[in-house]
């Protein structure tokens, strides 16, 4: 049976009526219709209006109503129902819905049991046939009363994450109010735990069974904090509070619970943020101090007694810290500046050690001024190093830039110096080749020879500049030893004969022949260190040695000496003659040279990994001797001759622009291409711009481009010519300079120009590079 009706005064009929959400709602639980009528009479008789009365016989259909979800103001129950009787029917009705307000019906018999009804739970009991329709409207408007606190109270709980709950054992009670469902994030009136259900280990609820065991257990009110698991599994923190009280010989514990998981999390950020400010603090290696403004310490890190070099315990003893600063009128700048800005930043100051040792410094300070306290922060970065490394920095960008500018000012030198040298060696060239009489060809032969003397105290310098500048760039490549040496022994035997010197080379016959390395800077080692044994010896001999020391793997290790019985070396003066400019003076003569050749040996020497040295007697002789680990080749890995051999007439006929600003050099050229080539049509322009006009109208078969020229140089009418005249794609242009770095970074070739040839040119090489490109045609990079 299920009747609902609605009384709103006590005039109205009562009448079958839908759920009203404003009124407030009864759910009678009562199998005697007599006394369910009863009810509805004195409820009729009574002044209390809006009252909605849903009506269920049993037990079962009871509880299907509760199901479903609505709420009511109060349950009013009969103990005695047709499913359930006696104490059970509440029990099982408050441990399914804890929340309702169960009002207790009972015969007079019943009354002890309506009293152990509230005692567990009910919130009070009317005894049939005892109360009239004010006590029945009483019990009632105190229900819905409640009801509303409750409500009040559960809102209030789950705005401030505190739940509620009691538990007695011995009656199997146990009651949890909604937020306390919440904090262990179940749902509210869904996840519903009974007295039995804690008792489960794996219940969420089973640490109230912990709680009530250990309360009684120190008899005093507990509280702790204790880390629970949601049931999404992440981990929440809750403050736990519990008293105990005994009743006719039962115990109940009653507490709340209340969700600090966010205040946790705070106070460990707190935790951490001091532990990490403390390890800041401490670990920091700039100074950090606190001190009022005359200077009195309060807290400071290790590094601040490290900086000032004094102890702990003298540091806070110190009246004014202040006058460890330095000058003292910066120390007066700061506090004027904190107390006008109340901050600084990166201010500059001295710090003075305890040892007279003065630290620079910047100090980053923020003014303090609390009710009891007046001072600042600071933190003091020492930035001596710092200030001694941008020192070193700037000293070495500017001897960088020395360098540099050394290195431009040797090359310009050395152009000068080699475009005119050019006119004279050229000319002395064409001179000699005449028909002169013994006395010209004598002039002319001490022209050339000191030319070429000239010409290699410029090389030298230049080649000094390249080494010192790390621009060396050894090659390894396959060449007979036996070769070089005979060369060698040829182009210096007549220095050597000049003299009448005993001139001997003496060569280990277990020397490999054939060695990969860079033959070139070998044979500049030698030649340095044999023509000065030539230069200092008068008379006996110069010997060359050559030595095989170890083998090792694929390489072999040689030893080079060059003796000689001349002038000798002071013992205190054998390591000098290795640097740069030195040169030997004697009381009766001074030695020709610039003092480079032997510095530069010693660098060629080293940077292949090898050692030089000499050992001397003066008025006896000298030993120079190197060595240097050389790798082991075959004959397949001996270089082609310099210049192979070109088929080429020299009558043939062949057009050829000369493009130079330098009249000297230009007649140099001329007169030495026509000796040369008889029959070579040659065409000169003063300058770049020229030579594109003139190949705007005339075709050639080769352009000799100087680089250092006015309104137009070599490498712009270069790129000009392969820009903007495609016709002349394969019209070979070489480079035609005095620039000796040319040859080492190759830059020629970005311009498009194919090859060099470098002033003053030796005539083969030049005649050699006009055939090359004649025959062959441009060569494309």
């Amino acid at each position: 049976m299920n009747t609902t009706f609605t009384i709103s005064n006590v005039s109205e009929p009562i009448q079958n009526t839908t759920i009203v959400s404003e009124k407030n709602r009864v759910l009678l639980i009562e199998d005697n219709p007599g006394d369910a009528r009863l009810v509805e009479i004195l409820l009729e008789e009574s002044d209390l209006v809006n009252c909605e009365i849903t009506h269920h016989v049993t037990l079962t259909e009871g509880k299907q109503e509760l199901e479903k979800g609505e709420e009511f103001a109060a349950v009013l129950l009969d103990l005695t129902l047709p499913d359930s009787r006696g104490f059970d029917t509440l029990k099982s009705l408050i441990t399914r819905f804890p929340y309702l307000n169960v009002i207790v019906m009972t015969g007079l018999s019943d009354k002890a049991l309506g009293l152990e009804a509230v005692k567990f739970g009910a919130q009070d009991f009317l005894v049939k046939g005892a109360f009239d329709s004010d006590l029945l409207a009483k019990t009632l408007r105190y229900s819905i009363q409640r009801n509303g606190v409750l409500k009040s109270l559960e809102e209030t709980q789950r705005l401030a994450h505190i739940g509620n709950w009691e538990y007695s054992p011995d009656i199997q009670l146990f009651s949890a109010s909604d937020e306390t469902y919440r904090i262990f994030g179940l749902t509210p009136r869904q996840d519903v735990f009974s007295a039995e259900d804690i008792l489960l280990e794996n219940n969420p609820f089973h640490l109230f069974f912990d709680i009530h065991r250990e309360t009684i257990s120190t008899g005093e009110e507990l509280t702790k904090d204790i880390k629970i698991q949601h049931q999404d599994g992440s981990y929440h923190f809750v403050n736990i509070r519990c008293n105990i009280s005994l009743e006719g010989g039962s115990w109940t514990s009653s507490g709340v619970i209340q969700d600090i998981t966010d205040r946790k999390k705070s106070e460990q950020e707190i935790i951490k943020s001091r532990e990490r400010y403390q390890h800041i603090f401490t670990k920091s290696k700039d100074a950090i101090y606190i001190c009022t403004l005359e200077g009195k310490m309060i807290d400071f890190n290790e590094a601040t007694t490290s900086l000032f070099g004094i102890s702990h315990e003298e540091l806070l003893g110190k009246k004014d810290m202040h006058t460890l600063f330095y000058p003292k009128e910066k120390a007066k700048d700061l506090l004027l500046q904190l107390k006008s800005q109340r901050s600084v930043k990166d201010f500059p100051i001295e710090v003075t050690h305890k040892v007279n040792e003065v630290r620079q410094c910047l100090l980053t300070a923020n003014l303090l001024v609390t009710e009891d306290f007046i001072g600042y922060n600071g933190i003091l970065r020492d930035i001596t190093e710092l200030k001694q490394a941008e020192k070193l920095r700037k000293a070495r960008d500017f001897a960088e830039q020395s360098a540099k500018m050394k290195e431009q000012f040797i090359a310009s030198v050395s152009h000068e110096m080699r475009t005119p040298m050019n006119a004279i060696l050229g000319m002395s060239n064409i001179l000699y080749q005449m028909q002169l009489d013994e006395e010209q060809h004598n002039l002319v032969s001490s022209i050339k020879q000191s030319s070429e003397i000239l010409l290699g105290i410029v090389n030298d310098i230049l080649e000094v500049s390249t080494i010192q500048n790390g621009k060396v760039v050894f090659e390894n490549k396959g060449f007979n030893i036996r070769e070089l040496l005979d060369n060698m022994m040829s182009v210096m035997q007549y220095k050597a004969q000049e003299k009448d010197l005993y001139f001997q080379v003496i060569l280990d016959d277990n020397i490999p022949k054939i060695l990969n390395g860079d033959k070139l800077r070998l044979s500049q080692i030698l030649y340095n260190l044999v023509g000065n044994a030539i230069k200092f010896t008068d008379s006996g001999y110069v010997k060359i040695y050559v030595k095989k020391m170890n083998g090792i793997l694929d390489s072999v290790q040689l030893k080079f000496i060059v003796e000689d019985t001349g002038i000798g070396i002071p013992e205190e003066k054998i390591n000098a003659v290795f640097e740069t400019f030195t040169r030997i003076r004697t009381k009766e003569r001074l030695f020709e040279g610039t003092g480079l050749g032997l510095s530069i040996a010693k660098n060629l020497v080293e940077q292949q990994g090898g050692r030089i040295g000499a050992t001397s007697i003066l008025g006896e002789g000298s030993k120079f001797f190197f060595d240097l680990l050389i790798e082991v080749g075959t004959e397949s890995d001996t270089l082609v001759p310099e210049h192979e051999e070109i088929d080429y007439d020299d009558n043939n006929t062949f057009k050829l622009l000369l493009v130079e600003d330098h009249k000297m050099n230009q007649l140099v050229a001329r007169k030495t291409l026509e000796r040369k080539f008889p029959n070579a049509e040659l065409t000169i322009a003063d300058n770049g711009q020229i030579a594109v006009e003139i190949l705007t109208e005339r075709t050639f078969d080769l352009v000799l481009m100087d680089i250092q020229m006015p309104i137009m140089d070599g490498y712009e009418a270069t790129v000009h010519i392969r820009k903007n005249m495609p016709q002349l794609k394969d019209l070979p242009v070489l480079a035609m300079t005095a620039h000796a770095h040319i040859a080492k970074d190759k830059q020629y070739l970005e311009y498009g120009m194919d090859d060099f040839v470098l002033k003053p040119f030796k005539p083969e090489d030049l005649f050699y590079k006009i055939k090359k490109y004649i025959t062959q045609g441009r060569k494309v990079f």
